[in-house]
């Protein structure tokens, strides 16, 4: 079941289904969306860095992840009732899992995209939680139509975070609550874990991707990803 959402657990940080809401932009709406653009133009900045190796590009690119997602949180939300149910110790350890996961996957896809195709399309703060915004965005494609995405972000003590991805009008966090719910019935939370450890294994350095020129010896590896 997780196995086959390791491609959508992928896309968590680049993909979407667009949510407009009427209204007049604000202030806020306009730093939720400068957070996203960042955030973005950072990410491939590092890595079309010819100056950088490919170990580098990746352990930049992890910090950027760690730094604007909001792990803990979707960690305490996808796990759900069993979050509550779990030790301290417990509940660390999904968190390791589950951000190490996410990382690497982040980190084996976006290659596969450059900064001229993306664009932010819209923002919108959420009428039923002003701390939640929208941030509808658009990623170019060499063919077809380009994706529509929304980022549902989050300002708390005034900095912004990715907290969830809407996937053709799915949330992610909610889908991987799901699931993760119907794996801890049968194998509890323990079993879960095991299973997201054993993904993360399988993920080696190899994935990472490597654009352009770098300083590695074996800078030409290119990640495996099934389309």
């Amino acid at each position: 079941m997780l196995q086959g959402r390791r491609r959508v657990l992928a896309l968590l940080a680049v993909l979407g289904t667009v949510f407009v809401v009427p209204g007049e932009p604000s202030a806020q709406d306009a730093d939720a969306g400068a957070f996203l653009e960042s955030l973005t133009q950072g990410v491939f900045a590092k890595l079309d860095d010819p100056s950088l190796s490919r170990t580098e590009k990746e352990q930049d690119l992890r910090i950027l992840f760690q730094q604007n997602f909001d792990v803990p949180a979707i960690s305490r939300f996808v796990l759900g009732k069993y979050w509550r149910k779990a030790s301290t110790a417990k509940r660390q350890d999904f968190v390791d899992a589950f951000e190490e996961m996410n990382t690497r996957q982040f980190l084996a896809m976006v290659g596969e995209f450059s900064e001229e195709m993306f664009s932010v399309v819209k923002v919108q703060q959420d009428p039923d939680k002003p701390s939640l915004f929208r941030v509808s965005t658009a990623i170019g494609r060499s063919e077809g139509e380009p994706i529509s995405a929304v980022w549902r972000v989050r300002n708390k003590d005034d900095q912004f975070k990715v907290f969830d991805i809407v996937i053709e009008g799915v949330s992610m966090a909610i889908t991987l609550r799901h699931e993760y719910g119907a794996v801890v019935k049968t194998d509890g939370v323990d079993g879960l874990i095991a299973i997201m450890q054993e993904m993360n294994a399988t993920l080696s350095a190899g994935e990472i991707v490597a654009r352009g020129k770098t300083t590695d010896d074996d800078a030409g590896v290119r990640p495996n990803s099934s389309k």
